[in-house]
């Protein structure tokens, strides 16, 4: 499935150098709001296994993704 930009075209047909960094950056973002969306669904068991608290998970989970480029 293409990553889509909000006014629904492919990012991935942008062919110039800005481009590409834009869809590198957005896939980069979307793999990292995963990453934290698993980080809530985890029970304390699974969190435990990773070495972290529930409220470590939590804090990471709440981070705003926009604060990934600055």
């Amino acid at each position: 499935m293409a990553v889509t930009h909000s006014l629904s075209f492919p990012i991935s047909t942008l062919s110039n150098r800005a481009g590409r960094g834009i869809a590198q950056a957005a896939a980069y973002a979307w793999r990292v709001v995963s990453t934290r969306q698993g980080l809530s669904d985890m029970d304390d068991r699974m969190l435990k296994d990773l070495g972290i608290s529930r409220a470590q998970a939590q804090f990471e989970a709440s981070r705003p993704v926009w604060k990934l480029f600055g």
